[in-house]
């Protein structure tokens, strides 16, 4: 059996109870986040931060399985074109085009728009190399109530940006293991249903040029986290990070690497890609 195979067989139960790191509900101030420039070095957060020990359920065995408007994540198939997801312009002139098709299938979308991606990579050799980013461990979605509309302003001209704010569009992220091995610091995924808003704290991120927000979360009874055993070959997970839509529908969805307390000695370190888009349901 391939490897690629080997991946996306469907696995028995793997519930793993690991610690993950939370924001406190109480802060004595706004946190902040300060994005390192040096991207071989962690960010500096400020704020208040617990430890919890999560049991993290195996999204494999959902049924019917998870889905973008229902849990705020889905695992979906995408096959890729792409063999070397550190070439910069590759990834732009083949990968973007590859989602693009696939999201407008899969979600209905009229309009697909990238502006961001990042590889992050675990191997403190190989990412100071490559000059990429580390896997982030802490619980958080990627926008807010504010910054989503207001990032749409910040990458597209007014014509383009009026049209998406007029109609119905969300920020979906498109999640990917480039490397050998997810499994030995994997991406975890609250179920949406689950989280309450006071779970959601707004936080700025710093950049030397911008100020965006986020929401960092924190821990509260009744949650439930999941994650996808031996992610690999063509899968890929979508995370639902805004949605203006307020009619019941997933709209955030929490999420963060977690280091793996089951995981084999020789899993090798994480490698991964996540795309950034914005979708427009737009006539």
């Amino acid at each position: 059996m391939s490897q690629a195979a080997a991946n996306t067989r469907p696995h028995a139960d793997r519930t793993v109870l690991a610690p993950i790191n939370f924001m406190t509900h109480a802060q004595a101030e706004k946190p902040r986040v300060y994005m390192s420039a040096d991207h071989a070095q962690p960010n500096e957060r400020l704020g208040s931060f617990e430890e919890a020990a999560v049991e993290m359920h195996d999204a494999r065995t959902l049924t019917p399985a998870a889905s973008l408007d229902v849990h705020g994540f889905e695992l979906a198939t995408l096959p890729t074109t792409m063999a070397d997801f550190y070439d910069e312009a590759r990834i732009e002139a083949v990968y973007y085009p590859e989602i693009i098709a696939f999201l407008k299938r899969v979600t209905g979308a009229s309009d697909v728009h990238i502006f961001d991606h990042t590889v992050r990579v675990q191997d403190d050799g190989k990412r100071a190399a490559t000059a990429k980013r580390l896997p982030v461990l802490i619980a958080h979605n990627d926008y807010t109530e504010t910054s989503g509309p207001k990032r749409v302003r910040d990458v597209m001209d007014a014509a383009a940006a009026d049209r998406y704010l007029g109609h119905r569009f969300a920020m979906v992220n498109v999640w990917r293991s480039i490397g050998a091995s997810a499994d030995r610091t994997p991406i975890a995924v609250a179920d949406a249903r689950t989280m309450r808003t006071e779970d959601f704290l707004a936080t700025d991120l710093v950049y030397k040029d911008r100020v965006g927000e986020i929401y960092q979360n924190a821990h509260s009874d009744g949650q439930k986290w999941y994650w996808y055993p031996g992610m690999g070959g063509n899968e890929v997970l979508l995370l639902k990070c805004f949605d203006t839509a307020t009619d019941g529908r997933a709209r955030y969805t929490a999420h963060t690497g977690f280091e793996n307390p089951n995981a084999a000695p020789d899993t090798p370190p994480r490698e991964s890609i996540e795309v950034r888009t914005m979708i427009s349901f737009a006539p």
